[in-house]
């Protein structure tokens, strides 16, 4: 849950990656955000593979791609820009998948939530992917969840992120409540039924109060 950017595009010509890589490198030293390139020799075979191990999921070998990933602060995700050999806009995650052949490469979106940092910052991120439509990657393709994209409109923006940090709120108050009640002697199965009804009631209380304002 959360106001999210996904976006997908190709690169116009391979042969401007170095001078895009230099300029987001030094956005993000400006704005002293954290940085991570990479320098995959293209010419090698691809043959990374997603490990699932009890410490979370690795990624093993070689991913072939080349470019940056930039973190706008602590409270929002990772902005990915890297290539692969076709020039397409990748995330590590998503070519590790498509080189397992468990994600179609024609269903890979990058995505990056921005929902836990401010409405300012997500605008910002949607106005660097609209210089990078017009510089480097004209088939670009945004979806914004925050609708910034389409409207430019800052309003809609926040109301949006303030809607969903409300409902954050609320199901954080309710889980955390004596109503929700101790589950210290619950097994996970039986704490997931007990989160469900809870939402479940949620949803009808909300439903009734439509009801009632009709």
């Amino acid at each position: 849950m959360g106001i999210s950017i996904h976006y997908r595009g190709r690169l116009n010509d391979l042969g401007q990656l170095t001078v895009l890589c230099e300029e987001l490198t030094d956005i993000a030293a400006a704005m002293r955000w954290r940085s991570l390139s990479l320098d995959d020799d293209w010419g090698r075979p691809t043959d990374a593979r997603l490990r699932i191990t009890p410490m979370g999921a690795q990624i093993d070998g070689h991913l072939g791609l080349k470019g940056i990933e930039i973190t706008p602060g602590a409270n929002v995700e990772s902005l990915s820009f890297f290539f692969d050999r076709e020039g397409n806009l990748r995330s590590l995650m998503d070519m590790a998948l498509i080189l397992g052949g468990t994600l179609d490469p024609e269903r890979a979106w990058i995505s990056v939530k921005t929902q836990f940092g401010s409405p300012e910052t997500h605008a910002w991120i949607i106005g660097l992917l609209k210089y990078l439509k017009k510089q480097y990657i004209t088939d670009l393709q945004v979806s914004d969840d925050g609708e910034y994209w389409e409207t430019g409109n800052l309003h809609i923006l926040k109301e949006k992120m303030d809607l969903i940090n409300e409902k954050l709120d609320l199901i954080e108050r309710k889980l955390s409540s004596i109503d929700f009640g101790d589950v210290s002697g619950l097994s996970a199965e039986q704490t997931a039924a007990r989160i469900e009804r809870f939402l479940l009631g949620i949803k009808d209380g909300k439903a009734e109060q439509e009801n009632g304002r009709g």
